[in-house]
């Protein structure tokens, strides 16, 4: 899954033996039942109290009663908030037991009988905590095989983008499901655990008028006479219950060709879409074509669905057989097409097929190792799609990806890749970037040093003996060790289960005519940081590959540093002239550079590759957040960065300069505007807010962030009433701004606008009905800086104009902009409550994240106090919260030790 980051379940419509009733149960926050009544049909179970049944699990279920396969059915109509269902299992039971224990959540049980040895045994029904419920026997239920029948209903909630819910597009209803992690156990009482990883025989009952699909292809349709239909799916291979789904809509299919192996794949779109499919339906089969050719299997599953939903908490799920998009990733409208656009539908398709081998064909034994899904899912993403298209140069943007997730792992509070579950809100917070971004880049860094080839023959062998079934950190680290013929654990835990960054301390040694690099390495501590000092001595198996240049020529050398200090001898006979300290920014590591030894670089970044040099200034930066370098240094790069040809480089130039903006006084200001205009208004004229006849795309993913920072902060007139005067016209004619940059005029033109153009703003996008272009105008709304159009903004979030997940974004604009932040913060702690009911549970830890731009130690007391107790009832909100409050004192001292350098950099300009 991308959050870009879940996974669905698929069900059936009527009853095996008898249909469901058409009055369900009444639903709690458990499964539950009670004394039958005319109004309650499904009583005829009685709950009993918790204490006559075995304890709950605290986390896990017992292993002693295992599923061997699923059969469900269920009734689903899409205007309705109501589901029934009948489940029937097939168990192996290992020792006798008197009670059962599943996963259900908001599911009423109607009745559970159990069948073995030619007896019916019938349950009764305790459910002493959310998410689970016992099925108690008067006796033990023996050893051996037995089938056990649920018959039940449920809850399906309109917009909620978990378990199975419902969605409003264009007048007709639609019903989606969404079960990773821990959502299945909504629609189905079931084993809710990776682990238990069995076939499923989905069938669903729908009106006749609709379409449904699921994991697997149709096997048949029963006209039941009343209106409605039933569909039979084919039976699945062994899934866990996260990764089953089914969708039921009036959909559009776009027939988007077959895999290699000859598979089918489709595109399913809400009604009228199919033409914003054409891109997606282009490309698909080639990025099956790659992934089957890497991984030496064929796609492993019978068909392949692509599916558009309106309203997704990730960016996309890897359903078996069933991918689910956030609809804007796959449709696009032609006029509306951009290379950005193009990059985005790939590197998530990338992401979702590469699960269908990593994740689904093997699927992790828990949640504790989410990373060999979604770690492997991001590393093969990024190889697949530069490989594709190496001319997007997704390789210099995972550069940057991964300073930007070292800024997340250099805090204290940091969790390991690998790391143990204790609860459910361990579950939801291992869907981040560690899991993401810092799996992705451990794993290419692995990758370099074992070789592509060896790497590859590790990931096939894993996969070829754990197909259809489960996989710990030990099986994928014991493939890959076989492959490369020694033991590779050293080298995993380091990275993978140990959080940190290691920092790599390199000097240049040529005593007596044998060049070498003395190495030492620490862990990465910023100013401010209150670690320990044993973490800080931490160190790491670091693969090390250094370029370097000497008369002329270069070359590379490697080591493994796995002590507090070692060395690496240079083949070079002659002493560099520099040494760039991390070849091909391939690895994951700091660098300090002695201040010599960084001046040579400098001097010569000309000849290193685009990715080395965003490396070099990510690490610059890094230095700069240890003390051990001057903001000035990282400023004083700048002037040469403005002028580079590669849209990276400008990036990451334009990021430092913006990246003061909260340092600089009011006084300086001025000169803070006068330098960005001396760096880069020429070139930002020069493009300006049209793209020219021929003009090549890196250009045109340059303009945007190019001139939102000469216009946005620089506060350059020309191109501020320029963007003023396009946003009108574009209100009357979308065509009157080129896609690639309407959302930063748009921005821009807000920056600086008024009432009248606020109003305009919103009117529109309450009233459009594309994703996209509402996104745009929302996006807008929160760039006012006048205090009073940021109080309306905030207030829009409130009401039920849009869906909170478009909305919410309004909310931390205000906190992205010093003059605004306090404002805004004294508002979301008045609506705080309000806020966390209407957000989805995968954003509520996120919202401790309102402490980290506070930035001001003094104030530190009083935000903790706040979010303290709202945090302790959010799962996973006190991870996220201790991870906010470190990061708002590192800002603090970070600030501290930063601006004084700052101020006498923009004195002189």
């Amino acid at each position: 899954m991308q959050r870009c980051f879940a996974a669905l379940l698929l069900v059936a419509a009527c009853g095996a033996s008898a249909p469901p009733p058409t009055t369900p149960p009444t639903t709690g926050s458990a499964s539950t039942t009670g004394s039958a009544t005319a109004d309650d049909p499904y009583a005829a179970v009685h709950q009993m109290e918790a204490d006559h049944a075995d304890p709950a699990p605290a986390l896990r279920l017992p292993t002693t009663v295992r599923p061997t396969h699923n059969t469900a059915e269920l009734a689903i109509d899409p205007d309705k908030e109501d589901f029934t269902g009948t489940i029937t299992t097939t168990l192996e039971i290992a020792q006798p037991t008197s009670t059962i224990w599943l996963n259900g959540d908001e599911i009423a049980i109607a009745s559970a009988t159990l069948a073995q040895g030619g007896a019916t045994l019938t349950a009764s029904v305790v459910a002493p905590k959310k998410g689970y419920l016992g099925l108690h026997f008067t006796k033990p239920v023996a050893t051996g095989d037995a089938t056990l029948t649920i018959r039940y209903a449920g809850k399906m909630h309109p917009n909620d983008g978990d378990g199975i819910y419902t969605l409003e597009q264009g007048g007709d209803h639609y019903a989606y499901t969404q079960f990773e992690s821990t959502d299945a156990r909504q629609a189905f009482p079931t084993f809710d655990e990776p682990s238990f990883k069995v076939p499923w025989q989905i069938s669903l009952r729908v009106s006749s008028k609709l379409a449904a699909v699921s994991n697997t292809p149709i096997a048949g349709e029963h006209d039941n006479g009343d209106g409605t239909k039933t569909v039979s799916f084919a039976e699945t291979k062994p899934l866990p219950s996260y990764l089953v789904a089914f969708a039921v809509g009036p959909f559009d299919f776009v027939d988007a060709g077959k895999t290699p192996s000859g598979v089918p794949i489709r595109i399913v779109v809400p009604k009228g879409r199919a033409p914003d499919a054409a891109y997606a339906a282009k490309v698909s089969t080639e990025l099956l074509d790659r992934l089957e050719k890497y991984f030496g299997i064929p796609y492993p599953y019978p068909k392949l669905d692509l599916v558009a939903v309106h309203v997704f908490n990730a960016g996309a799920m890897e359903n078996a057989g069933m991918i689910t998009f956030n609809e804007p990733l796959l449709l696009t409208k032609p006029t509306d097409m951009t290379r950005d656009r193009e990059e985005s539908y790939a590197t998530v398709a990338a992401h979702e097929m590469a699960h269908q081998w990593f994740g689904d064909l093997v699927t992790m034994e828990f949640w504790d190792n989410t990373w060999l899904n979604e770690s492997f899912a991001s590393w093969m993403e990024a190889k697949l799609v530069d490989a594709w298209k190496p001319e997007w140069e997704l390789g210099v943007g995972m550069v940057g990806t991964k300073s930007g997730v070292m800024a997340q792992d250099m805090l204290d509070t940091a969790r390991a890749i690998y790391q143990p579950i204790k609860d459910q809100g361990d579950i939801l917070n291992a869907f981040d970037g560690i899991t993401y971004q810092k799996g992705q880049a451990v794993l290419t860094m692995i990758e370099r040093h074992l070789g592509a080839d060896v790497f590859q023959k590790g990931v096939r062998d894993y996969l070829q003996k754990h197909a259809w079934g489960n996989a710990t950190y030990d099986d994928f680290v014991g493939a890959m060790s076989t492959a490369a013929g020694k033991d590779l654990h050293p080298l995993f835990d380091s990275f993978v289960k140990q959080s940190g960054i290691p920092y790599v301390s390199m000097t240049v040694s040529c005593k007596a005519g044998a060049p070498k690099l003395e190495l030492s390495q620490t862990r990465y501590a910023p100013v401010g940081s209150q670690m320990s000092a044993d973490d800080k001595k931490r160190t790491w198996s670091v693969p090390v590959c250094v370029k370097w240049g000497a008369g002329g020529k270069t070359g590379k050398d490697c080591t493994v540093l796995d002590q507090p200090a070692g060395e690496l001898a240079l083949s070079t006979k002659t002493c560099p002239q520099w040494v760039m300290p991390n070849d091909g920014e391939l690895a994951y590591y700091r660098t300090k550079l002695d201040s010599t030894d960084l001046d040579h670089l400098l001097a010569h970044a000309h000849e290193l590759t685009v990715a080395e040099r965003v490396g070099l200034l990510g690490d610059v930066g890094a230095l700069v957040g240890a003390g051990d370098a001057s903001n000035a240094v990282a400023l004083g790069l700048v002037q040469d960065l403005a002028k580079d040809k590669s849209r990276h480089i400008v990036d990451s130039s334009l990021g430092i300069v913006a990246g003061i903006d909260d340092m600089v006084p009011d006084r300086l200001r001025p000169n803070y505007e006068r330098m960005i205009g001396k760096l880069y208004k020429q070139r930002a004229h020069e493009l300006g807010w049209a793209a020219k006849s021929g003009e090549g795309a890196d250009t045109k993913e340059l303009r945007p962030e190019l001139l939102g920072v000469v216009a946005g902060i620089g506060k350059d007139k020309a191109l501020i009433d320029e963007a003023t005067k396009l946003t009108w016209k574009w209100f009357d004619d979308r065509s009157a701004i080129q896609p690639e940059v309407v959302g930063e005029v748009l921005h821009v033109a807000a920056r600086f606008g008024d009432q009248k153009l606020f109003d305009k703003l919103h009117e529109l996008a309450k009233a459009s009905k594309d994703r996209t272009e509402r996104a745009r105008l929302i996006g807008a709304m929160g760039a006012f800086q006048d205090p009073k159009l940021v109080e309306q903004a905030l207030a829009v979030v409130l009401t039920d104009e849009f869906d909170i997940r478009e909305s919410f974004g309004l909310v931390f604009a205000g906190l992205a902009d010093i003059r605004l932040r306090d404002s805004t913060l004294t508002w979301i702690e008045a609506h705080f409550d309000q806020l966390i009911d209407k957000l989805p549970k995968e954003y509520r830890p996120y919202m401790a994240y309102i402490a980290a731009p506070v930035c001001d130690e003094s104030k530190k007391a009083e935000i903790t106090a706040f979010l303290e107790p709202k945090m302790k009832s959010v799962d996973g909100g006190q991870r996220v919260l201790a991870q906010a409050l470190e990061a708002l004192s590192l800002c603090a001292a970070g600030r501290a030790q930063q601006t004084p350098g700052v101020v006498a950099f923009l004195q002189k300009q």
